[in-house]
């Protein structure tokens, strides 16, 4: 950092540029400057980082000198230095923003002080500019899949708190506005004449996108898009400037697609256009009746364009929602989050009580459901679904009963899985015991332990230590002092030859270790 020293003392400004301990704190290079104009000069030839500046000098004062100061620089933190301690010089230099008022003579201990501070506070908006500028870029990087993934979220009914969403539609730049209808695209495409590889529909799902896109924008809508867990494409629309006088375009949007999309790329789409509705409100509802619409076209020849009338309500959904909603149970199962998976439970318990309650049917759906998801489980670590009588009809006569069957085959799970992995560790920590045992004569490291067992050092430093409560190194020190006690008690191997015996090639060091584990010499302990 550059230090730019003001007063009209010479002396002073060259006792103060003298300090030897200025790039202790940070500074880099200092300038000199002898009244208010030529500091000027200085600045916007070389600026400064941090001005310190007397307060009465003649021509332009120290106050003035600030006030410029911040007006061209308002990053650079000033000091004021005077000799006259007056409260109205202090009042003017805070309410211009200088940093510190001190007064002469100033120790050099209270001006590096003053300087350091000045300097810190600098280098942490430094860095806190810094952390604001990667996090804006890195969001920039993303914004196609955060968009996605808001959009996502909102059609699956899961919504953020009004104010929430309007903050993250300002933050990733989403044209839709809130308080105006939007209407729903939902986009099927269809190879009919098998044109493509498979691996091609990801790129040409993207070349429709932007076709999809440039037809919107022409016809002066708004639009916010993603893909949906099917692999649809989707799009939030809305008339730019909230025009209705554009809503006749809107069917005439489908057709164009279906059009261009089959000129350019030879694919058949299918489209389906929702009546306008409210975010986040009515998102689910709308996508749920475009999902519906979409699905009762796949046995349809040709392609088509189905505009969805305000009348032609999809009826309610009665499925048990949160069994079919993220995260699901099969993988908080296959991920080992115990926790979670019981939370899950509870949630669709929950749901049941406070939407279908006394539904036998509701429970079947239930029952079947968590049925599959612990049968997969089972089958992919190994097991048999026998061994946990899943492969017995059940009869589900209350919540009760299947909340109790539910939380007991989570609970018996989870301690099969432990137990398996229990027994897995005891069979490494045994491995490594045995290893030690036949090396102990070498210089055994932790690697070579490591590499036996085909796992990571630290790994296996962790496995060991949760399942003996000692580390390997210490096991390893144990084990050799133990057998350098059973050697002294009864052999007469000299300490040299003990020492080799136990892998430690230095004597010496031997019989250190020796002592501080035992208090006394190899020798003194033979005797």
């Amino acid at each position: 950092m550059k230090l730019l020293i003001v007063d009209d003392e010479e002396h002073l400004v060259e006792s103060i540029a003298a300090i030897q301990a200025w790039e202790t704190i940070g500074i880099t290079k200092v300038l000199s400057a002898y009244s208010g104009k030529q500091a000027l000069l200085v600045m916007e030839a070389e600026a400064a980082d941090i001005v310190i500046t007397d307060i009465r000098m003649p021509g332009m004062n120290g106050i003035d000198l600030i006030r410029e100061i911040k007006n061209s620089w308002p990053e650079t933190e000033c000091l004021l230095l005077t000799g006259h301690a007056e409260f109205d010089y202090a009042q003017q230099g805070l309410k211009n923003k200088a940093s510190h008022y001190l007064l002469k003579p100033v120790k050099d201990e209270e001006l590096l002080a003053a300087v350091r501070e000045a300097a810190d506070y600098l280098q942490r908006e430094q860095e806190r500019k810094l952390a604001y500028l990667h996090s804006q870029s890195m969001i920039h990087l993303n914004l196609p899949v955060l968009r996605s993934n808001l959009l996502n979220n909102l059609i699956q009914g899961r919504a953020l708190q009004e104010k929430k969403l309007q903050e993250q539609f300002r933050l990733y730049g989403i044209s839709i506005d809130m308080e105006y209808p939007v209407s729903l695209i939902l986009i099927r495409l269809e190879d009919r004449g098998r044109r493509y590889e498979p691996s091609d529909m990801s790129i040409l799902g993207y070349a429709v996108s932007n076709i999809a896109e440039e037809l919107l924008l022409h016809n002066r809508y708004n639009y916010w898009n993603c893909e949906d867990l099917y692999g649809h494409l989707l799009f939030a629309v809305q008339p730019q400037n909230h025009n209705p006088e554009q809503s006749h375009l809107f069917d005439e949007l489908g057709d164009q697609m279906k059009r261009t999309v089959n000129a350019l790329l030879h694919l058949t789409i299918t489209v389906i256009l929702s009546p306008p509705g409210s975010l986040p409100s009515q998102s689910e509802e709308m996508y749920q009746r475009c999902l519906a619409t979409i699905r009762s076209q796949v046995d349809q020849e040709g392609d088509y364009t189905v505009r969805l009338g305000a009348d032609n309500v999809r009826p309610a959904s009665h499925v048990v929602a949160s069994l079919y909603t993220p995260p699901l149970l099969p993988h908080l199962l296959e991920a080992g989050k115990w926790e979670a998976a019981n939370k899950k439970l509870q949630e669709v318990f929950l749901e049941w009580n406070e939407k279908y309650s006394g539904s036998n049917e509701h429970l079947s759906e239930i029952y079947y459901s968590l049925k599959s998801a612990f049968s997969y489980f089972v089958h992919k670590n190994g097991g048999l679904l026998a061994d946990y009588r899943l492969q017995e009809s059940r009869e589900v006569k209350s919540l009760g009963d299947l909340e109790y069957w539910a939380t007991t085959m989570l609970s018996k799970l989870r301690e099969q899985l432990n137990t398996e992995l229990s027994d897995s560790r005891h069979s490494i920590v045994a491995r490594v015991h045995q290893y030690v045992q036949d090396h102990l004569s070498e210089d055994v490291s932790l690697q070579a332990i490591a590499d036996h067992v085909y796992m990571h050092p630290t790994h296996l430093s962790k496995v060991f230590k949760r399942e003996t409560g000692e580390n390997i190194s210490e096991y390893l020190l144990r084990l050799r002092m133990e057998k350098a006690v059973f050697l002294l008690k009864d052999s007469r191997y000299k300490v040299y030859e003990i020492a080799s015996i136990l892998g430690y090639k230095n004597p010496t060091y031997f019989i250190k270790v020796f002592k501080e584990q035992l208090g006394v010499t190899p020798q003194e302990f033979r005797e």
